[in-house]
């Protein structure tokens, strides 16, 4: 049965180095954080959990036409299709956009919440901010889904929160992802795709209604970029595996959360990443004291 404190003193060395490692709190082994699967899933591109699911997961829907744009509450508004759709065409949590809109409001992305409910005839989205007094537009315009449109963002669920609490601690990190990418192109087209490992800051949240923490953007820690050209119809592309090994970290003291976010950016002809497949993936990131 093993023991600790090691106390047999015929080499202070390596007792000393057992020591370090068992001794709890101050020790490597300690402040570990990750997450890791092997099990299949999709990217939902949504800004707020879940990151993934068992199903597959739409990143593109075309332009749907509306005939009304309405505010419900400071916070809540609805567009209602011009048509029936044969189903509903947007997850919750998606990010839609609005485009064509004389109400300028209603054109762009709705960011986080994002959607909250969907049916076959409209969709109702939520702001983390309150709007009030935006008003309707009944003149009509399109709403879409792109999860990838301005090279944004999109945060798996490869993600762990650590505690910083010194001033010489240091943040060791590992990841890996291994994507399946599927998309469609009319055109010849180039896509550059980034797998990164972020870092963002716990703020207080004040809001009653959702008072987790709020996380901002911080720092880029590590990433890696692949540039993929003279992509041609639909399909998949062959798998990517990223691997990081020992990103090491040294943020002021806070509490973080660290994710391994992808990016898609189309610099050449119109492709559209219209699903993003994963299998291995994993994040681990252990606070070590110095």
């Amino acid at each position: 049965m093993s023991k600790y404190p090691v106390e047999i003193s015929d080499n202070e060395g390596i007792i000393d180095a057992v020591n370090y490692l068992l001794s709890g709190p101050s020790g490597l082994g300690q402040f570990f954080k990750g997450f890791s699967s092997y099990t299949d899933a999709y990217i939902t591109g949504n800004f707020r959990l879940p990151y993934s699911q068992v199903t597959p997961a739409a990143f593109y829907v075309a332009p749907i036409n509306c005939s009304t744009a309405e505010q419900l509450d400071d916070r809540t508004f609805k567009y209602t299709f011009s048509a029936a759709q044969p189903t509903p065409p947007f997850a919750n949590g998606n990010n839609i956009s609005g485009q064509g809109w004389a109400n300028s409001f209603y054109n762009g992305g709705t960011g986080s919440i994002g959607v909250a409910e969907c049916t076959t005839t409209y969709v109702i989205f939520r702001t983390g901010f309150s709007y009030p007094g935006i008003g309707d537009d009944l003149a009509g315009g399109q709403v879409y889904w792109n999860a990838t449109e301005g090279g944004s963002d999109i945060s798996t669920d490869c993600n762990a929160r650590v505690v910083v609490s010194g001033a010489t601690d240091r943040v060791f990190i590992s990841a890996q992802i291994n994507n399946l990418i599927s998309y469609t192109t009319s055109v010849s087209s180039d896509l550059t795709y980034t797998v990164a490992v972020n870092r963002y800051y716990a703020e207080a949240n004040s809001d009653p209604i959702n008072p987790e923490f709020i996380f901002s953007f911080d720092k880029t820690i590590s990433q890696k970029t692949y540039n993929l050209t003279g992509i041609t119809g639909s399909g998949s592309l062959p798998e990517i595996e990223t691997i990081f090994t020992t990103v090491i970290d040294d943020p002021v003291p806070k509490f973080y959360w660290y994710i391994l976010d992808i990016r898609f950016e189309t610099t050449v002809g119109d492709l559209q990443v219209t699903e993003c497949r994963v299998n291995l993936r994993s994040l681990s990131a252990q606070v070590v004291k110095e």
